[in-house]
C-alpha cells in the first residue's frame, strides 16, 4: 500500500486522453496532464521507494531474520527426517550398523548446532564400505530433500529458503559423488 500501483493506471488514463476535441481543437492541457502524471509517478517511485527500506526496518518487517529463521526450521526438519529414516533403516536391518551410527552422529551434531552442512574431514574407509556408506548417504539426502519440499508445499518456508536448502543438499550430494571418485 505504501508504494501503490506505481502509477500505471494514471499513466494509461493520461495517455488515453484524445488528441483533439470534437471541434478539432487540441485537447486542452493534454501535454501538461501527461507531464504532471509522469512527474507524480517518478516522484512516487523515487521518493516513496527510498523511504520503503527505512519503513520496513522501523516496522521490523524485514525478511532477513525471517529467511534465517526459515532456514533454521528447514535445516532442522531435514536433519530430523534423515534421522527418522536412519532409524527405519536400522529396524529394517541395514547391514552396516557402523554407517548408521556415523550418520546419526553427523545429523545429531547438525541438529545441535542448526548450522551449515558438516564439512569436516572425511574418514578413510575401504572401497566396499565406502560404497555402502554412499548408498546410505544418498538415501538420507533424498529424505532431506523430500522434507524440505514438504515444508515448502505446506507454506512453512518460502522459495528463497527452498532454493538455499536445495543448494545445500546438492552440494552434499556432489561431495558424496566426489568422494566416490576418490575411493574407487
Amino acid at each position: 500500500a505504501w508504494t501503490g500501483m506505481r502509477g500505471i493506471v494514471s499513466l494509461a488514463a493520461a495517455l488515453a486522453l484524445p488528441l483533439a476535441v470534437e471541434s478539432g481543437e487540441p485537447f486542452p492541457f493534454r501535454t501538461q496532464i501527461i507531464l504532471i502524471t509522469f512527474a507524480v509517478i517518478l516522484s512516487t517511485l523515487v521518493l516513496q521507494g527510498l523511504t520503503l527500506v527505512p519503513l520496513i526496518r522501523a516496522l521490523r518487517l524485514g525478511g532477513g531474520d525471517s529467511i534465517r529463521q526459515q532456514l533454521l526450521i528447514a535445516r532442522e526438519a531435514a536433519a530430523t527426517a534423515a534421522l527418522e529414516r536412519l532409524d527405519e533403516l536400522a529396524r529394517e536391518g541395514w547391514p552396516e550398523p557402523a554407517h548408521l551410527e556415523r550418520l546419526r552422529h553427523a545429523y545429531a551434531e547438525r541438529l545441535a548446532r542448526i548450522a551449515s552442512l558438516r564439512t569436516d574431514g572425511r574418514d578413510v574407509i575401504d572401497a566396499p564400505d565406502a560404497r555402502a556408506l554412499r548408498r546410505l548417504r544418498r538415501a538420507t539426502l533424498a529424505v532431506e530433500r523430500r522434507a524440505v519440499f514438504r515444508l515448502h508445499d505446506e507454506g512453512l518456508i518460502g522459495d528463497d529458503v527452498l532454493r538455499e536448502m536445495e543448494r545445500e543438499i546438492d552440494v552434499e550430494e556432489l561431495r558424496v559423488e566426489r568422494d566416490a571418485g576418490e575411493v574407487t
